[in-house]
């Protein structure tokens, strides 16, 4: 088979299987995005619904959750990773939430791994995963655990500065530029 053929056939497959999740979860858009990666947007009430189409569609892993601060528009985009042995298809399931008071179910008991995921959208992002008995300080230090670092409108010299005292101020030589 020429290689050219071979990826219609396996771009032709993957329709397929978007179009399989998208029967089962109708509220879902997916789409292709190139070989071996597929795309979902879902409304965030529907999240534990559709991880579990997913799963049941060969879906077995859940690579990873990451986070996105849309600061100006007000909301968090949510992207949970997920990886099927059975079709070697990366997909991205894709929500958005509204930045203040940002609250999901955890799905940790569809994926065990989301623990640690939740955990740490959590403690940097200020998310809360309701169900998920281990929300609390994980990696920051006890004094930073309700800072949420990673928010775009956090700022690390007025943190310093709380932390450390106007004496931890330093500059450059030429006083122009700060060393922190």
């Amino acid at each position: 088979m020429e290689e050219g053929n071979r990826e219609e056939v396996a771009e032709v497959a993957l329709n397929d299987v978007v179009d399989a999740v998208i029967e089962r979860a109708p509220y879902a858009q997916g789409k292709v995005i190139r070989e071996r990666r597929v795309e979902f947007s879902i409304p965030a009430e529907k999240l534990r619904d559709f991880l579990r189409v997913m799963k049941e569609s060969g879906f077995e892993m859940l690579m990873q959750i990451t986070v996105v601060d849309w600061l100006k528009e007000g909301k968090f985009e949510l992207v949970y990773q997920m990886w099927s042995v059975t079709h070697s298809t990366h997909a991205f399931v894709r929500l958005e939430v509204q930045r203040d008071d940002a609250r999901l179910p955890t799905v940790m008991d569809i994926f065990p791994v989301a623990e640690t995921y939740e955990r740490e959208a959590h403690e940097f992002f200020g998310i809360d995963f309701e169900g998920n008995p281990r929300l609390g300080p994980f990696i920051l230090e006890p004094r930073e655990y309700e800072k949420h670092p990673f928010r775009k409108d956090f700022s690390t010299l007025s943190y310093v500065k709380e932390i450390y005292g106007e004496d931890f101020d330093r500059y450059d030589e030429s006083k122009t530029n700060y060393v922190i």
